[in-house]
């Protein structure tokens, strides 16, 4: 990308992003990974998709860019594939990112879907996928009540499909810019709805163990000298 495209790039941010955010343009752009995270966690989660694209047009350095990406796709995801508009778009802005994978990921892996209301044309196309069979179903029921047609969906592909695999949230995501070539539907809905039971469980007791750590922190800076 041309020096030109970054610089107009950037002028477009510094024009479009909350004025809270602006300062963290300049850094952010330059490479600076601090800024870059800080840039994201300061723009409004609407803007973060389009700025997310203007990065990426820029050629913004890969660590920076990686920071910022990430963070804007965990958070809002939705935004972020509204702004790239094409699914194209999308694999390029992944691909640019060049995310690490988990050195313990097989060459071939299995991954689940859960998803509700859609058929299974529809889910199958979605990209966010998991390595975990009960976060799968955790999706899959957690609105089924008010949504209907739940479904889990089970492929196996390779390594190299996989755009970014993290695990913020204890979700195992596998994000997929190409659809599984074969899926098959996982279980039944009294399958899913107990495997959702048992993660739902496991969050919230991860969550109440976040929580306890965090006190004990607090009361440990507060007795602190």
């Amino acid at each position: 990308m041309t020096t030109v495209q970054h610089d107009l790039s950037k002028l477009w941010v510094l024009k479009y992003a909350d004025s809270w955010a602006k300062v963290h343009v300049e850094p952010a752009f330059n490479g600076d990974v601090d800024a870059a995270f800080k840039l994201c966690a300061a723009l409004g989660n609407d803007k973060r998709g389009h700025v997310a694209v203007a990065m990426w047009r820029a050629k913004v350095p890969p660590d920076a860019f990686r920071a910022y990406f990430s963070t804007a796709w965990d958070h809002d995801h939705r935004y972020v594939i509204g702004a790239a508009g094409t699914r194209r778009r999308l694999a390029y802005m992944f691909r640019y990112a060049a995310f690490a994978l988990p050195d313990r990921l097989p060459s071939v892996v299995r991954v689940w879907r859960g998803t509700s209301k859609l058929g299974l044309f529809q889910a199958r196309t979605g990209y966010s996928w998991t390595t975990d069979r009960d976060v799968a179903c955790w999706f899959a029921m957690r609105s089924a009540g008010s949504n209907g047609s739940p479904l889990v969906l089970r492929a196996d592909i390779l390594l190299s499909d996989i755009s970014m695999w993290h695990d913020l949230r204890g979700e195992r995501e596998a994000v997929l810019m190409k659809p599984p070539a074969v899926v098959a539907v996982d279980g039944e809905i009294e399958d899913w709805n107990n495997c959702y039971q048992r993660w739902e469980s496991e969050k919230r007791e991860g969550e109440r163990a976040a929580l306890r750590r965090a006190v004990a922190t607090n009361k440990t800076r507060g007795g602190a000298k």
